[in-house]
């Protein structure tokens, strides 16, 4: 091969690569202008849509769940569609988790507890007062056997008690 020939067949795959190169800068300019017109495009949100790093508007305020607003790492609330309480799982300093659930009133009608003293699981009456206990309590604390002999009352027991609070059933 002559020294000409070679310097021909250099300046083809010069030029081959100027052209592939200027193919991809074009390419690449375009990409950029598009992005940039992208940019400047308003999008509009759909109702009840809420857009990160943007003022809310009103309405929008109005869509977000109240929910949201009451969600806690300690304490969690679960509301209905109209913003009332009604059931709340909480953890205490002292080691106890409670999860309390409410009526439409508003009334606590059940309670899942586990404390120092054990779990327990409490059902309400309409007036607020204790109907069942399974599990811990310290609402009975001893009682009177067929023999007439007080006993302790155990860690763990089912308790029933009638409308006004008097002891109806209990196991053990």
């Amino acid at each position: 091969m002559t020294d000409l020939e070679m310097l021909s067949s250099r300046v083809l795959k010069l030029e081959a690569r100027i052209r592939w190169m200027y193919r991809a800068a074009i390419a690449v300019g375009m990409l950029i202008i598009t992005g940039a017109v992208t940019a400047q495009v308003r999008v509009q949100s759909l109702p009840g849509e809420l857009r990160p790093n943007r003022p809310l508007t009103d309405g929008q305020k109005a869509a977000i769940p109240l929910a949201e607003m009451e969600v806690r790492s300690k304490h969690f609330v679960l509301v209905d569609s109209k913003g009332r309480d009604r059931a709340s799982l909480v953890a205490d300093d002292a080691g106890s988790v409670f999860l309390v659930m409410f009526d439409a009133a508003g009334k606590t009608r059940a309670n899942l507890s586990v404390g120092n003293e054990g779990p327990s699981l409490v059902f309400y009456d309409a007036a607020s007062r204790a109907r069942t206990i399974i599990g811990s309590t310290t609402l009975v604390g001893s009682h009177v056997n067929e023999n007439g002999i007080a006993e302790m009352a155990p860690p763990s027991s089912i308790v029933l008690f009638d409308k006004t609070g008097k002891l109806l059933w209990r196991q053990p």
